[in-house]
């Protein structure tokens, strides 16, 4: 299942155009870098006529995730967040609501700044409440540790400059194609954004910003005219301030270690597990990123369970302001008991956002979840389809 599934993504990259650019994201190797986006989705279905009272489904998902990289540390943070609210047609059916938050942070330390061996340490927190429960479950805390290889590096900011350069292209602004180690130049300044920020402020930074991209280009001599002029400075802000970009990265590490849990959900403590977990990333254009995630942990104990989850996403831009995102996930509980069955959650998802302004985006998402556990006629036995409409705010 899972190699087809892979093959499905290779035939689609195949299908989908790239831009013929000379210089290709791998190029850009600046380890340092400061990435952060957080996003706020909600969804909300009213019901009313032919049934004892309104009935309703909402819910809100909200993420946040921060990576801050620099040759000897890399660290991270990630927030996932969501909340659901029900109320059933019938008379009397009182309103329900559930949520889940999982955050995850991790310190990545390498032991030769230029090498690609490190050390990292890893902490999870997780509190829910189930949909219908009267209480939340406790807490749920985990550290863990261990050692990896490789590195991820975040291409963003010369996917951005390529987005400029075809802006000053298409107005006649470029009097020769840009170099590679142009493009190269350019990037590093973008990368630097948070820097200006702190330096002049955010009300004036831009100025300042964008006037050291334009000594870059007449440095280089790209320029005609040897000015950006106002529709350079107009386009080039248009691009980086006004026009969203998702996450451009590649690179791969693998990472493998041991893990504790102070405490899971019903509030028990747990034996050690061993963790291992391996990412890759591939811009196959500046319009289009595959990601793949994989994960593997097993609690050391008699009765040994094996988790194993993976999520595969390809996301291409159609144009300026049209995303569309493709992900599939797969999460496999697989008990070592003969007696026990293997649980395993498929999910396929494919939306399309339509970028209103850089902070809010519409979107449809269509979604095909298949639960196995191997028990009949228990409520989840056929693959559930959803076609989901709402709307996206952006935070940062």
């Amino acid at each position: 299942m899972i190699r087809k599934h892979k093959l499905f993504w290779v035939a689609v990259t195949m299908t989908l155009p790239t831009a013929g650019w000379a210089i290709e994201l791998t190029d850009y190797t600046t380890v340092d870098s400061f990435y952060q986006e957080a996003f706020v989705n909600g969804s909300l279905n009213l019901n009313s006529g032919n049934q004892d009272q309104t009935s309703y489904h909402g819910s809100v998902f909200g993420n946040y995730d921060i990576t801050y990289s620099t040759l000897p540390l890399v660290w991270g943070i990630r927030v996932d967040g969501d909340l659901e609210v029900d109320r059933g047609k019938d008379e009397g059916s009182d309103s329900e609501e559930g949520y889940d938050v999982f955050v995850h942070g991790n310190g990545d330390k390498y032991f030769n700044p230029e090498g690609l061996f490190f050390g990292y340490g890893a902490a999870d927190f997780g509190y829910r409440k189930a949909m219908g429960a009267e209480d939340a479950d406790d807490p749920f805390l985990k550290i863990g540790g261990g050692v990896g290889y490789g590195r991820v590096i975040n291409a963003t900011p010369l996917a951005e400059v390529l987005r400029v350069v075809e802006e000053l292209r298409k107005y006649g602004l470029l009097s020769k194609e840009p170099s590679n180690q142009t493009y190269l130049d350019l990037a590093t300044v973008v990368a630097r954004e948070e820097e200006y920020k702190s330096k002049y402020g955010f009300e004036d930074y831009k100025m300042y910003w964008i006037d050291d991209l334009e000594k870059v280009l007449q440095k280089a001599g790209d320029l005609k005219n040897n000015t950006l002029g106002t529709v350079g400075i107009i386009k080039t802000q248009d691009v980086l301030i006004n026009e969203p970009i998702s996450i451009r990265k590649h690179g791969w590490m693998a990472r493998g270690g041991a893990g504790f849990v102070i405490s899971d959900y019903s509030g028990e403590d747990s034996d050690p597990s061993v963790d291992a977990s391996f990412e890759y990333a591939l811009p196959f254009s500046y319009e289009l990123q595959l990601i793949e995630e994989a994960g593997y942990s097993t609690i050391l104990s008699d009765d040994i369970i094996h988790h194993i989850s993976n999520n595969l996403s390809l996301t291409y831009e159609i144009a300026d302001r049209i995303d569309w995102e493709n992900v599939w996930s797969l999460d496999w509980i697989k008990p070592s008991e003969d007696n026990m069955d293997d649980i395993i959650t498929n999910g396929l998802r494919s939306s399309f956002r339509y970028y209103i302004s850089n902070l809010i985006d519409a979107n449809v998402t269509l979604s095909l979840t298949s639960f196995e556990d191997n028990v009949d006629d228990n409520g989840n036995d056929d693959m559930e389809t959803s076609l989901t409409f709402g709307l996206r705010y952006r935070l940062r």
